[in-house]
């Protein structure tokens, strides 16, 4: 009897996790460079023939934003007319959500035939007992071949949280994007911010040609210096925004607004509408960085034209309900959340005081909740705190406390799926819910919805409705 497809799915999902599961977590422990071993990534693909270095590639990394650079660059090449891929992670629903092509997930059958080859050619390798394949690694191995046998012109990557040491960084890529970097996951990039820039500046590697740059907090900035010099001096390629690449917006209100993107000897005009408004600076970035690919590939790059206002986001201020208006996004720290505040700022302009906003927020420890709450909570008229689903994350601060010393009275509702339905109860039609949080958080209520995590563009299957 055939085995169902779908367990097949699962089966190597639960293979492509046991490298990892079978080293005591003791051992998993520490910072990424004493404990990670990517170079396993790296030997995998040439076992497997180099399938990535058949692929136009570009690799994403920074702290705020690399899922959203890599999203907004793979939809502004299709737009292009290029065959793409696009590799992100984690996922929020669907495991296969991690590997698109034209921005439909790959199908399980693709996947799994892969997934065995990659498995037959891993088992081969003599990795040691006290190390383990990175997950993230084997899931890049299958998108690179599913790419390179789909006849994908270009492929997008986002890193994890680093990049020196991060196992999709070893996927050969021409192009590198570098979103805002601060001082993040200090347990495992650190312990010092200027650890965490040096580590997401192995992005840089002996294959990249050129760097697109979004603006950088000034600490940053300073750290990544000697490393673009360097990358200058050996024949690198640097576009930074704010001084090499100049961004304007044209705003009409509405759907009617356009990011005009000028770099060296070309201008690039992305069509979006309000949900994009606040990404123009990770516009700016993914334009010139789309630029670049297509030079390479030789099509026309003096004056480029994109229109977005069919792509979804997900997760990423992506409208799922009307009447009250339920909004869903992942910012967990004050930078990202500031995105939420201009949308929201926006929105109630825009209702002129008929409407009030509705906060549902999920912050475990990690998580800059402070940020947070003093970007969102001038605007909100209720604020709840919950949880995830995810039982490995920790929810052990009093955040309700935390609001009252700011000067904010909230409620804690553990249940995420009662938070949400206790807020939508309370708000009314005319009204903005803000469902704000954690990626867990994210997949929990884009369940609760029943929004499908599949296209990501409009018209192309089940989803989400557009903002």
């Amino acid at each position: 009897m055939t085995t169902p497809i779908s367990e097949q799915v699962t089966e190597i999902i639960r293979w492509i996790f046991s490298s990892y599961s079978r080293v005591p977590r003791e051992r998993r422990q520490g910072f990424d460079r004493d404990v990670r071993h990517p170079e396993w990534t790296r030997r995998l693909l040439d076992a497997l023939g180099r399938p990535d270095e058949r692929v136009y590639n570009v690799a994403v990394t920074g702290s705020k934003g690399k899922g959203s650079h890599a999203i907004l660059t793979a939809a502004i090449l299709q737009q292009m007319g290029v065959r793409v891929g696009l590799f992100t992670s984690p996922h929020l629903i669907d495991f296969l959500e991690r590997i698109r092509l034209q921005g439909l997930p790959i199908p399980e059958e693709d996947f799994v035939r892969l997934g065995e080859q990659v498995r037959s050619a891993a088992s081969a390798l003599p990795v040691p007992e006290d190390q383990y394949m990175g997950p993230v690694g084997l899931v890049a191995a299958i998108a690179a071949l599913w790419y390179q046998e789909q006849g994908v012109e270009a492929a997008v990557y986002e890193l994890g949280r680093g990049a020196r040491h991060d196992d999709v960084n070893q996927v050969a890529h021409r192009g590198a994007i570098v979103a805002p970097i601060f001082g993040e996951h200090l347990d495992k990039l650190g312990p010092t911010w200027e650890d965490v820039v040096i580590a997401k500046m192995g992005i840089l590697t002996e294959t990249t040609a050129w760097a697109a740059l979004s603006a950088q907090p000034p600490l940053s900035r300073k750290v990544m210096a000697p490393f673009l010099t360097a990358f200058r001096a050996s024949g690198g390629e640097v576009l930074e925004v704010g001084s090499d690449i100049e961004w304007t917006l044209d705003d009409r209100g509405g759907a009617a607004a356009a990011v005009t993107v000028r770099g060296p000897g070309f201008t690039a005009e992305v069509r979006v509408d309000e949900r994009l408004i606040p990404y123009a600076d990770n516009l700016a970035a993914s334009a010139a960085a789309a630029r670049q690919v297509l030079r390479d590939l030789g099509r026309d790059t003096r004056e480029l034209v994109a229109d977005l206002r069919g792509l979804t986001l997900i997760g990423r201020l992506q409208r799922v309900h009307r009447h009250p208006d339920v909004v869903i996004d992942g910012a967990i720290h004050a930078l990202s959340a500031a995105y939420v505040r201009r949308f929201a700022e926006r929105w109630c302009d825009a209702q002129a005081g008929d409407g009030r906003v509705h906060l549902v927020l999920s912050l475990p420890d990690d998580k800059d909740a402070e940020g947070v709450v003093r970007e969102l909570a001038p605007l909100a008229h209720r604020i709840v705190f919950t949880e995830t689903t995810n039982p490995t994350l920790h929810f052990t601060r009093d955040l309700v406390a935390l609001a009252a010393r700011m000067g904010y009275s909230a409620a804690h509702e553990p249940n995420p799926d009662d938070a949400i339905r206790g807020v939508l109860s309370a708000a009314s039609s005319r009204d903005l819910v803000l469902l704000i949080g954690t990626q867990s958080f994210v997949g929990d209520a884009l369940r609760f919805f029943g929004v499908s995590t599949g296209p990501i563009w409009a018209g192309t299957g089940e989803g989400g409705a557009p903002c």
